[in-house]
């Protein structure tokens, strides 16, 4: 069974001077009306509330120079999507966005909660970030969607099966969850691991491929959705 995850290739090695893209301004691309005539016609949807739900991914390094090298956290606290359920699991579904611009590079707690270490200098984050957005071109693919079906038999786990899209690229997976579903509220977490080459992207490498950024990403979920009206 393959593993989900929702990123991939976050960060690039603070080794070259960073770059400077554009604004992008882009509405979030969630189908709202959708949703909306689901909970009307009495279906449990939930909208994601960013400001408790967290998206955190551990980025490591490889090679025989990667000594020289560091591990990243990087992180979005700004998922946004749409979580529908109905009595028929096939029927339910997900839509899920984050941007690429708003992601964290290295923020102290969060290298913390991956049991990394002090990290990098600030220069080096800022270094990084933008690097990272050389490589995502968030001016062209400004978003990480993933869209969600329920895959999983009767009394097992929950398993969604999720199409993730990243920067032109989609991918099928079977992704397991732990899930709580109230009257009002929604959370869903679990860990998976995604790899580069999963989007045909090839991992960062310096020094004639001695330092370079693994091709496996780990990442954790946290994702938690509070009920919309059924008017």
């Amino acid at each position: 069974m393959r593993r989900l995850g929702i990123m991939s290739l976050l960060v690039l090695a603070a080794c070259t001077q960073p770059v400077t893209i554009e604004d992008e301004t882009s509405y979030p691309p969630l189908p709202e009306a959708s949703y909306a005539a689901a909970a009307r016609s009495g279906a449990d949807v939930y909208r994601i509330r960013p400001q408790e739900s967290l998206l955190l991914v551990h980025v490591d390094r490889s090679g025989t120079m990667q000594g020289l090298g560091h591990d990243h956290a990087v992180a979005s606290e700004d998922v946004q999507g749409l979580i529908e359920f109905n009595d028929d699991p096939s029927a339910s579904r997900a839509h899920i966005v984050l941007p690429i611009r708003n992601l964290i590079v290295d923020k102290p707690e969060y290298r913390e909660r991956l049991g990394l270490d002090a990290g990098p200098s600030e220069e080096d984050v800022v270094n990084t970030y933008a690097n990272m957005l050389k490589v995502f071109q968030p001016q062209v693919y400004p978003w990480i969607e993933a869209r969600a079906l329920v895959a999983t038999e009767a009394g097992r786990r929950p398993t969604l099966a999720v199409s993730i899209t990243l920067h032109g690229s989609t991918v099928e997976y079977l992704w397991p969850v732990d899930l709580e579903i109230h009257a009002e509220r929604l959370r869903v977490s679990g860990e998976a691991t995604i790899k580069h080459s999963d989007f045909g992207i090839s991992p960062y490498s310096a020094v004639g491929g001695l330092l370079r950024v693994a091709d496996e990403i780990d990442v954790r979920f946290l994702l938690v959705g509070k009920a919309l009206p059924r008017h």
